[in-house]
């Protein structure tokens, strides 16, 4: 695995490195067990143990290998030339130092083949932002970690004004906020960033069955080259599927660049937040009163986002925006800390207090929240868990924090 550097509808850091990294061989592992049997004993090495089917080599992608960075690790999804997931942990030290984004400029990732790697002028012109999963100003402790958020494996096709700019932005400030709270008080905070794209209702329409019969019979030679050209560019030439029975939902999103090296421009995206506070008694020194209010009781709280693709009114709650982690896992294709914080015992809790989070939001409860829940874990120590907008006493989002950004230029 390369290495750089120091360390609206409806994956901890060294846990998932190891687990993701482990994948391909994971699952090189299960070929092996299941298909052992019927592999050749005298084709040498580890075509030996695989399927027979792969003896020649087989479909390999980019999703399983991890791209490590300064202040955050990525996974890269070839197809849509975005990143699928950005896992970061920012703190207190990393929100300050002496890295500038002045210094700063966007870079192609040199690690994707160029056939599959997004290019800066797929966004010159196209009107969308470059914007940043793993936010430029969670990682300020070194020039080298804010270098390293301006690579296009940590960059999304955005809406600027309204969103980049403006909602997505305070998002970013809400969880530096969270990070600069609790890690002075020897916690720590992990965002998992990444795009979503989400399916649209629909249904069947005469005009589907209009366009369907002018596609597929040509007027003119000229309407024969145009179709034979973009059959050799890999795109659909059958009229937006129209002879495809009808469902009830369809895919739809903008494409930035030339057909097939396509960067997707997602619909939505995510951000699942997990605050982990200290052990009872770990630094009890330098806690000062005001912040163990500010830490209340909870020691494992978590909360999940998804945002669409554009501008949002500045005055939106950002609680509009939390959803259940399990709808998200199952429209991301993820699950989110399962190996580590949010795994059995844990993630039964935080579920509890989840449910009853939503249930308060749907009743529109304004009274405070219960405790948070409370198991055992295998070290039998006491673990609460809840949602975030439960045990941070609400999700709000700063203030007036759009107004005071310095205007952003859009990619040229």
């Amino acid at each position: 695995m390369p290495a750089r550097g120091g360390g609206g509808r409806l994956p901890f850091l060294a846990g998932v490195c190891a687990g993701a990294a482990a994948g391909g061989v994971g699952a090189y592992a299960l070929l092996s067990r299941r298909g052992a049997g019927d592999a050749d004993s005298e084709a040498g090495g580890a075509a030996s143990v695989a399927h027979p089917a792969m003896r020649a080599g087989w479909p390999a992608g980019f999703e399983d290998l991890l791209r490590v960075r300064s202040g955050y690790v990525a996974s890269y999804d070839a197809r849509t030339r975005t990143p699928r997931w950005v896992l970061e942990r920012i703190t207190a030290e990393s929100c300050a130092g002496v890295g500038t984004r002045k210094k700063s400029r966007f870079v192609e990732d040199d690690e994707v083949d160029g056939a599959h790697a997004a290019k800066l002028s797929d966004y010159r012109g196209s009107g969308y932002d470059r914007g940043h999963l793993a936010a430029a100003a969670g990682h300020k402790n070194t020039q080298r970690a804010m270098d390293d958020t301006f690579s296009l494996l940590n960059v999304c096709p955005q809406v600027g004004d309204g969103f980049n700019r403006d909602y997505w932005a305070r998002l970013e400030q809400f969880t530096r906020e969270l990070a600069t709270t609790h890690s002075k008080a020897g916690g720590d905070v992990l965002v998992a960033t990444g795009p979503l794209f989400l399916p649209i209702e629909t249904g069947a329409s005469e005009r589907r069955a209009r366009e369907f019969r002018d596609a597929v019979a040509p007027r003119d030679a000229t309407d024969q080259k145009n179709v034979e050209k973009k059959t050799s560019a890999l795109v659909d030439v059958s009229s937006s599927a129209a002879a495809r029975p009808a469902t009830r939902w369809e895919m739809r999103y903008p494409l930035l660049g030339d057909a097939p090296e396509l960067v997707h421009v997602p619909t939505h995206f995510f951000k699942v937040v997990l605050v982990r506070d200290p052990k009872p008694g770990a630094n009890d020194a330098l806690r000062s009163r005001d912040e163990e209010l500010e830490l209340r009781s909870a020691r494992v709280s978590a909360a999940a986002f998804v945002l669409p693709n554009a501008p949002i009114p500045p005055e939106t709650p950002l609680e509009t925006f939390a959803v259940p982690l399990a709808k998200l896992e199952a429209a991301a294709g993820l699950t989110f800390f399962r190996q580590g914080a949010l795994g059995g015992e844990a993630r039964e809790a935080f579920e509890a207090s989840e449910r009853e989070y939503f249930e308060r939001r749907a009743r529109g409860s304004r009274a405070s929240d219960p405790a948070p829940r409370e198991t055992t874990t295998n070290e039998n120590e006491k673990t609460k868990t809840a949602h975030v907008c439960r045990a941070a006493g609400g999700c709000v989002l700063p203030a007036g924090f759009a107004a005071k950004q310095p205007p952003r230029v859009k990619a040229r």
